[in-house]
């Protein structure tokens, strides 16, 4: 006499196809996940860089950002701020206006790539001439 419990081969063939369609589905969803989760940590490692930069930038003398020392200017700021070499620093300044020597625009662009796209953040702001007070608390 047969008995006629227990689980056949197309029984165990149909469970493993219905559970492999199920857990490739949760695969890819949480790869996806994962995916916008990475972008988004990298854009916004790349926006506080940007910012910290401008912020140096606009520390520093109006004399101390031009052609000459840029390079230099960008080196000291990837290693104060542990930028990695991946993340690539363009610093231009132009001048604004008819009075070239009070006021440049300084123009930051930093580039990154991210899952074979490339990004870029770009900010731009006046870098005004300091002007030295006299004794008297006079501007000249």
């Amino acid at each position: 006499m047969k008995s006629e419990k227990g689980f056949t081969l197309q029984d165990l063939t149909v469970a493993v196809i219905v559970i492999s369609i199920f857990v490739g589905t949760l695969g890819s969803i949480y790869l996806a996940i994962y995916k916008v989760q990475a972008q988004t940590k990298v854009d916004s490692v790349a926006a506080l860089f940007t910012v910290q930069i401008m912020e140096r930038i606009d520390k520093v003398g109006y004399d101390e950002i031009n052609s000459e020392n840029i390079d230099t200017f960008i080196t000291n700021v990837k290693k104060d701020f542990s930028i990695p070499s991946s993340f690539h620093i363009d610093i231009t300044t132009t001048p604004y206006g008819q009075n070239d020597d009070l006021v440049k625009l300084a123009k930051l662009t930093l580039t990154y790539s991210f899952d074979g796209k490339e990004k870029s953040i770009m900010i731009q702001r006046p870098k005004v001439r300091e002007i030295p007070m006299q004794a008297g608390g006079e501007s000249q």
